[in-house]
């Protein structure tokens, strides 16, 4: 009898012991897909937004919207930012009035990546009697970072294209991830991207002109990695990012 009853309370224990073991599992299982959940879902936030005297410049979609993790990391940023897709654009909501105003239309493959889904507060440059608001939709990139720039003159908004020298326009630009924006002297210099391999990075320089609403392309300068680092910013100009 006594035999039994040792056989019991072991067998007993064993059993226990088990579903204990079964439950620390479980809650492992648990906290490990909550700490690498990824986010999918549809998202119609305001994503970048400029506070003028006269009224606001919002970027945001216009029917629809998803933001997901990026997954993995890569040039474009670490695997835990955050990744928005889909038909955006950029409105006026004057400070006069209620009433808003398209001002431009982003490409449709348009990706906005950044670390936080906070809303980005884009930086202002003047040039002359124009203000400018600048927009990089993924902050980080191995080469070439993308650019849009949009104007406020007079109490209305305005998308700015960039002029080349072959008279070709577009609507953005790319900037090099590590040297920012300068204006000296009413002069607006990007430094370019830079590829692997490449031997020369392009300097442009730009000026505006009003009447077109575009910043006009007046020389082009190679410059080498080396001398690239070697300057000196001038402490006259103002320096976006």
């Amino acid at each position: 009898m006594r035999f039994k009853m040792m056989m019991l309370m072991i067998t007993l224990t064993v059993l226990l012991t088990a579903c204990m073991n079964q439950d620390n599992v479980e809650q492992t299982n648990i906290n490990v897909d909550t700490e690498t959940a990824e986010i999918n879902k549809e998202d119609h936030s305001v994503r970048a937004m400029a506070a003028h005297q006269d009224g606001q410049l919002i970027i945001q979609p216009k029917n629809h919207a998803s933001v997901a993790t990026l997954g993995a990391p890569s040039c474009y940023g670490l695997e835990s930012d955050i990744s928005w897709t889909g038909d955006y654009e950029a409105i006026w909501k004057p400070a006069s009035d209620r009433s808003t105003s398209k001002v431009m239309t982003f490409p449709s493959d348009l990706e906005i990546i950044q670390p936080t889904d906070a809303v980005v507060n884009l930086q202002m440059m003047t040039i002359g009697d124009t203000d400018f608001y600048t927009y990089y939709p993924r902050y980080t990139d191995c080469h070439a970072l993308d650019i849009y720039f949009f104007g406020v003159k007079s109490g209305e908004a305005f998308p700015i294209s960039l002029e080349l020298e072959d008279g070709k326009r577009f609507t953005g630009f790319v900037q090099h991830p590590h040297y920012p924006l300068q204006v000296v002297d009413n002069e607006l210099v990007i430094t370019g991207g830079e590829g692997a391999g490449q031997e020369f990075i392009h300097v442009y320089h730009f000026n505006y002109d009003a009447g077109q609403q575009a910043f006009v392309l007046q020389k082009t300068d190679n410059v080498t990695r080396e001398d690239l680092m070697k300057q000196t910013v001038d402490p006259s100009g103002d320096i976006l990012q």
